[in-house]
């Protein structure tokens, strides 16, 4: 005999549509369907059908997501190397909840830079219309959701987001959640969900203890507490040697599954970075330092002020947000931002440096300022040549094959974009103004007619683009997270080709001294794909990444150069641990 619980269900709701009645005939089967999806074991993906032309499906990922079925109830934490697929993975199970009436309210909360890289995937690949979040009504509005973490975790979200129970709740960058007592992780706590999916490509990242904390948020007292932990698993204080390895490992492998790319069978294409030093003629060179040193003068006026203040990340956003920010930042009297923003600007092209000085000038209000800035732009009219645009002009005619170039500014691209066409390139641009119709028809033109893709940061994000295997980075973003992204729109599955990354940068200018102590001297463009995020974990201080590439570039200190030296050391040990724990689990097979 079946015993039957009547409860609010999703499934239901999809058989029988809300406020008509249904035939007893209806009401049973529906019943029964209902209890069958819960007992028999799914041997299939019932909804791969729907979307196995939109994408390449690879075995690992119907593994994963039937093992999840079968064997996660509830709760799973996918952990799977970088660039395997994880976001993928999860929509696959995501769209399986909801084709069999699993799930009907779903929550995703990612960093403010992939929300839309989740909206697009489930959109062109599944066929599934997420919101994401701009208001609070929105929360109650609609049933399937995707927030920025940042955003969900203010007061006005909060409390809407807790007033509802959710069958799904999916946490991208999962990782970030190792403290228990953050903001983030409170949040996570308190929401009521019935189902949950965290993602991370890298479960330990410091130490053990974080793996502890994760698994206790995502499966309390699956770990016991940290106490009994401790002493059953940890070999040393610091939490980087462990012991009863098999226990642990059996302890793990009823919420986790960690693909590794050595056993996937995938072949990774190989990354062959070139570095292009390049020399100014003595025009730029005196207009750049003497603006560099009207920067520097600023500066050491402000930073007495705002130590100790927090500025937000600014690889993450849009050249248009970039200036709203200034704009905040200025009417908070953190002005540093503001000569943040104005040396990337300067460094990124002398044509986009002018404009950002002439902005910059309308801000100010001390005559003897406005009049230095008047003598900067003065100096820039002597510039009769660009020596950055004439060497990437030289660089792509060599080439016939296609060419992603990277840029940060609008500004920038719009000038290149300008320049390609006059010598008769074929070209396309792609930034986060475009709308998402605009977007599809620019890549779909890149990938059939155009050779040369313009790409903005910010409208970048989660684009697939392995079918073009050439990047040059016109300039340089001073977070190496952010070149990993970039690197990562060609050099992920699929990719046939080795990918060829060329990176421009002027020598004596802050992209060089990027270039030299960051890039060069760490080796850091070879690190392997994904562990730049493990050794940014490791980095040490309570300024942003920038704002300490910002003080040290203009002071010539080697400080952010030992620090990431440091943190490389402290993420090989890590990794020799990580090894230690995953290398021999056997999660990534659906047990038979």
């Amino acid at each position: 005999m079946i015993k039957i619980e009547l409860q609010k269900s999703a499934f239901l709701e999809q058989i029988i549509p809300p406020k008509n009645q249904a035939t007893k005939e209806q009401f049973i089967l529906a019943i029964l369907a209902k209890e069958l999806s819960k007992s028999e074991k799914i041997t299939s993906l019932l909804a791969q059908p729907l979307y196995e032309k939109n994408i390449q499906i690879l075995p690992h990922q119907v593994q994963t997501a039937l093992h999840v079925l079968n064997n996660f109830s509830h709760r799973a934490l996918l952990a799977d190397e970088v660039g395997l697929g994880k976001t993928i993975e999860t929509a696959i199970i995501i769209k399986e909840y909801l084709t069999r009436g699993m799930a009907k309210s779903v929550l995703i909360l990612t960093p403010a830079t992939l929300k839309y890289q989740w909206q697009e995937e489930l959109r062109s690949k599944f066929d599934e219309h997420f919101i994401v979040a701009s208001n609070p009504d929105d929360i109650t509005t609609y049933d399937k959701i995707i927030i920025s973490i940042d955003t969900a975790k203010t007061e006005r979200y909060k409390a809407i987001i807790e007033t509802r129970d959710w069958d799904l709740l999916v946490i991208d960058e999962a990782h970030k959640l190792k403290n228990s007592q953050t903001q983030n992780y409170q949040l996570v706590k308190s929401i009521h969900k019935d189902r949950c999916l965290m993602l991370t490509a890298t479960p330990l990242q410091n130490n053990i203890f974080e793996l502890w904390a994760l698994l206790d948020l995502l499966h309390p007292g699956l770990m016991g507490t940290k106490a009994k932990f401790t002493s059953e698993f940890l070999a040393d204080k610091e939490g980087l040697k462990i012991n009863n390895k098999e226990i642990l490992q059996e302890k793990l492998s009823k919420v986790m599954i960690r693909n590794m790319r050595k056993n996937t069978g995938l072949n990774f294409a190989k990354r062959d970075v070139k570095t292009h030093l390049l020399d100014y003629t003595k025009e730029e060179s005196d207009f750049y330092q003497d603006a560099i040193s009207f920067i520097k003068t600023e500066y050491n006026q402000v930073k007495k002020k705002e130590q100790g203040q927090e500025v937000e990340d600014i690889e993450n956003v849009s050249e248009e947000d970039l200036k709203n920010m200034a704009i905040v930042y200025r009417q908070k009297g953190l002005l540093t931002f503001a000569l943040i923003m104005l040396t990337r600007q300067l460094t990124s092209s002398i044509s986009t440096g002018i404009e950002a000085i002439k902005r910059y000038q309308q801000t100010l209000e001390d005559k003897k300022k406005i009049t230095l800035c008047d003598a900067l732009l003065y100096q820039a009219k002597k510039i009769s040549k660009d020596s950055k645009k004439e060497y990437l002009l030289k660089l792509i005619k060599k080439e016939k094959d296609k060419i992603i170039i990277f840029t940060t500014f609008l500004h920038t691209q719009k000038m290149l974009e300008m320049e390609l066409k006059l010598q008769g390139f074929s070209t396309i641009v792609f930034n986060g103004s475009m709308t998402p119709e605009e977007k599809e028809k620019a890549i779909l033109d890149f990938k059939t007619s155009k050779q040369i893709l313009i790409c903005t940061d910010a409208g970048s994000e989660g684009r697939n683009l392995q079918f073009a295997h050439i990047l040059i980075n016109y300039d340089l973003p001073w977070n190496p997270m952010r070149i990993e992204q970039r690197i990562g729109r060609v050099h992920r599955i699929g990719q046939e080709h080795d990918v060829i990354i060329h990176n421009l940068a002027i020598k004596d200018t802050i992209e060089g001294y990027i270039l030299n102590r960051l890039y060069e001297k760490i080796n850091l463009f070879q690190v392997s794909i994904g562990e730049m995020d493990l050794i940014l974990s490791h980095l040490k201080g309570k300024q942003s990444i920038e704002y300490a590439i910002f003080e040290n570039a203009l002071e010539q200190k080697d400080e952010i150069e030992q620090d990431l030296t440091q943190a490389k050391q402290e993420a090989e040990q890590t990794k020799q641990l990580d090894f230690e724990l995953f290398d021999s689990m056997q999660l990534n097979a659906p047990k038979k």
